[in-house]
């Protein structure tokens, strides 16, 4: 009885706790590997030269110019790094909150597959998107978040959820999906801000498709 009742207290999964440890960790790397008086100059073959402020963020994050140069474990671990500590903090909430209810919903083994196959086909898009020779870094677990969100609306479209932006709106959950469709396509193609849209965009996508898949199968092994 008592395990039953400790049980029923744990609020968030352990895999999105360990998950978001990771990301913690990896972020307070960054920030002494910023303060390092170490710069590291990358030379082209065209003679270019790329001045590189933080080696760790360069190395680990997605970029064209790592994709390139082979680069072929960024589109992974770019997904535990982030930009400063409220990136972190809203990428974490939505990975415990959401993510906790996709792995209690579709397990653990479907959770980590919605979770990194949305990052990576994310943080690639990001790539395709922005070019092979471009410098520009792809950070955060943005893409992943919004791939279970796409998982979450396709099995509770019609869950009514509370969204603080700033202050509390209610919102049907497959609303929720549409609003941040929208504002990431208007990132793209109306403002052009740093924010990794494609990435987003991309990410909520298959992870919706994923979901559908996947609740297709458990039809398919009822009937």
């Amino acid at each position: 009885m008592q395990e039953q009742v400790l049980n029923k207290e744990k609020r968030f999964s352990a895999a999105t706790i360990t998950i978001a440890i990771i990301c913690v960790i990896t972020y307070i790397a960054q920030l002494v590997t910023d303060v390092a008086p170490v710069k590291t100059m990358l030379i082209h073959p065209e003679a270019n030269y790329l001045l590189i402020d933080n080696i760790l963020t360069f190395l680990f994050s997605i970029h064209g110019i790592g994709i390139s140069c082979g680069f072929f474990w960024t589109p992974v671990t770019y997904m535990f790094l982030h930009g400063s500590w409220s990136h972190l903090l809203f990428n974490m909430i939505g990975l415990l909150t959401i993510g906790t209810a996709i792995e209690k919903q579709y397990g653990l083994k479907r959770f980590l597959l919605i979770y990194f196959v949305g990052g990576i086909l994310g943080g690639l898009g990001w790539v395709l998107f922005s070019g092979l020779h471009s410098a520009t870094p792809c950070i955060g677990a943005s893409a992943g978040v919004l791939a279970l969100v796409g998982a979450f609306v396709v099995k509770n479209p019609k869950l009514k959820l509370i969204i603080f932006l700033p202050f509390p709106i209610p919102m049907r959950a497959w609303l929720l999906a549409v609003f941040i469709f929208i504002t990431n396509a208007i990132e793209i193609f109306v403002k052009q801000t740093n924010i990794a849209a494609s990435a987003h965009l991309i990410g909520i996508v298959f992870g919706a498709i994923l979901g559908l898949i996947i609740l297709k199968s458990n039809q398919g092994e009822k009937q």
